[in-house]
């Protein structure tokens, strides 16, 4: 059995070069054309898959090479396309750019070949005609294995200069170039600090531009040619069921998951993970609602910004307290990045202004300057209610934030082997039955971890 399912990469030349807008105009287009689109992201992020989400009206999935086996690849892919029509994967940095630059780990390349999906080169082509050939030549040779199909122009000055680049292109080699973006400033998307802004918090003022974009689009773009390239993809054995179980469990456990504005960073697949293993997931809102949903048996509070809306967080001192004394009570509590700096005393925000938040690790988060941008590895030096002693994992950490006057005697899970954590050496703050660290995990890297906090909170629900 294989996996049939039409598939393309938007991969970009470098950083920059507008995959983003290209990737959610071709979505849009394409659910405008009457298809059910899947959107995927190379790479761990959760700002550019919200954008996917606004375009599909269907949750993105992230693929990520370092975080999840090959195997798990393909499983996701499966999995996130049972009732699709086509898949459209936005790549990641630069089109070979990953983990190092020695081997191809976690690049848009090493996706694109695991899932035999072709690929569609975005290339930034201002200021340069012929060169742009160039480009294309060296993205094509460097990896013969990578099946390269088409280019598409992004920034050009005119119908000449898109001619220029074309001819150069198609001619040097063999390449088509299905489409030429101009330079449109009005179908800019916001951003700030860490990238563009989740859509959660720009939803009425995004459709005005995602239209705009996907005009843009429709009019500059050879779409019927998107769609024959993307079934052009090589075959592709079917997964192996090593994430999700053949058959999904019973209901065990409730969780209730934070989403809002300030918390929207999840995997999809992390949720869709906890619920195959028998955890139904609730959502609630730290900043709307006024206390954690009854008869949840656990907390995910994933990351977000909780410095950009610390005022509506701190105002909403009934959900503050009812947290602090849900885990003070043993309720199992996992936090990710923007949910650790919750869970702490304050924030202080980028002017200085300090901000209360739930008090129950007793430290404060200080918003800095400084980008910690790092994939990681870690070891687990102590049970928790993910994972257990000697286990390692594979995450990724992305803040402007730091932990302030952490106590000494505070107790850690993870052993940092690759990223910086918490402390520079440590990670997974332990505090009652709470888990919080800056690290971001995928349950694709193992199941277990999922399962595992489920059975804590079957626990807790038990006692």
């Amino acid at each position: 059995m294989h996996i049939s399912i039409p598939r393309i990469v938007i991969a970009g030349a470098h950083s920059g070069v507008g995959k983003t807008t290209v990737s959610i105009g071709i979505m849009s287009g394409l659910k405008k054309r009457g298809y059910r689109v899947q959107a995927f992201k190379v790479g761990p992020d959760y700002i550019d898959t919200s954008y996917h989400t606004a375009a599909t009206v269907r949750p993105s999935r992230n693929l990520d090479g370092w975080m999840v086996p090959a195997t798990g690849l393909v499983e996701i892919l499966q999995h996130g396309t049972r009732d699709a029509d086509i898949a459209v994967i936005e790549g990641v940095m630069g089109l070979y750019d990953g983990l190092s630059g020695a081997d191809e780990i976690g690049s848009t390349a090493h996706v694109a070949k695991t899932l035999s999906c072709p690929v569609i080169l975005v290339l930034a082509a201002r200021k340069m005609a012929r060169t742009a050939a160039a480009i294309v030549l060296g993205c094509k040779s460097f990896d013969r294995r990578l099946q390269l199909s088409g280019v598409i122009l992004n920034g050009v000055a005119g119908r000449k200069h898109a001619e220029q680049c074309r001819e150069a292109i198609e001619v040097s080699t063999s390449i088509p170039v299905i489409g030429a973006l101009p330079t449109d400033e009005s179908v800019k998307l916001p951003e700030r600090h860490l990238g563009l802004i989740p859509t959660p918090e720009k939803t009425e003022e995004l459709k005005p531009i995602l239209s705009k974009i996907t005009e843009l689009i429709e009019d500059n773009i050879d779409m019927d040619r998107i769609v024959e390239i993307s079934k052009s993809c090589g075959k592709l054995s079917r997964g192996t069921n090593w994430i999700f179980p053949v058959k999904a469990y019973a209901h065990r456990a409730t969780i209730g998951v934070a989403f809002d504005e300030a918390f929207n960073f999840y995997y999809q697949d992390n949720l869709d993970i906890l619920e195959a293993y028998g955890g139904k997931v609730i959502f609630f809102s730290p900043i709307h609602d006024q206390g954690i949903p009854r008869g949840v048996d656990g907390l995910y509070i994933g990351g977000g910004f909780p410095q950009i809306l610390p005022l509506q967080l701190e105002a909403n001192e009934c959900m503050r307290k009812d947290i602090k004394k849900a885990a003070e009570d043993g309720l199992p509590i996992y936090a990710e990045c923007g949910g650790l700096m919750y869970l702490v005393d304050s924030i202080t925000d980028f002017d200085g202004k300090s901000h209360k938040m739930v008090g129950l690790l007793p430290c404060r988060t200080q918003m800095t300057k400084r980008l910690t941008l790092n994939y990681t590895e870690a070891e687990t030096i102590r049970d928790n209610a993910l994972s257990r002693f000697g286990q390692l994992l594979r995450g990724h950490e992305f803040h402007y934030s730091q932990m302030v006057d952490v106590p000494r005697d505070a107790k850690f899970a993870y052993l940092m082997k690759r990223g910086v954590g918490i402390d520079g050496k440590h990670d997974a703050w332990l505090e009652y039955s709470v888990l919080a660290s800056y690290m971001h995990l995928h349950f694709g890297y193992n199941a277990q971890l999922a399962k595992s906090f489920i059975q804590a909170c079957t626990q807790h629900r038990r006692r």
